[in-house]
């Protein structure tokens, strides 16, 4: 009976305890709002071209048409460019070509395969002292943005 009124008194005085530290503690949230700031600058880039080639034979009765010419351009989706040469008709060994760019544009946020095309005249002899003379001659593309 002792042990039994010993349990009872310590079980009292712990509820006692227990209900003097007050009410227990809710668990709470709050948010709080932020903005997510993006700085973009636009950029296109340009892989090289591949060379524009002409095959030709002297005094030949119909225009030659050029093979080649191929790069991608990659601008900013809806970003203005412009294509230009440095030179859009030349002369490589005595024959004259001339070379032609796609229209400008605008950019598609993804690589557009656009090509430069040539032509050379009919009828040009050119200069060359053995059978067959190759030539070249660098040119410049650029793009601007």
């Amino acid at each position: 009976m002792k042990r039994l009124i010993k349990t009872l008194l310590l079980s009292i005085g712990s509820a006692i305890f227990l209900l003097s530290m007050g009410p227990v503690a809710q668990a709470s949230t709050v948010t709080g709002n932020f903005n997510v700031t993006v700085t973009l600058t636009s950029a296109c880039t340009v892989t090289a071209p591949a060379n524009v080639a002409f095959t030709y034979t002297s005094f030949q009765g119909a225009v030659a048409n050029s093979t080649g010419g191929g790069f991608l351009l990659s601008c900013t989706n809806t970003l203005p460019y412009a294509l230009s040469l440095d030179v859009s008709t030349n002369t490589v060994i005595g024959l004259v070509y001339a070379l032609t760019l796609p229209a400008n544009g605008n950019g598609t946020g993804a690589g557009q395969a656009l090509t430069i095309t040539g032509t050379m005249a009919a009828g040009q002899g050119g200069t060359c002292a053995v059978a067959s003379c190759p030539g070249t001659q660098a040119r410049v593309l650029t793009v601007t943005y």
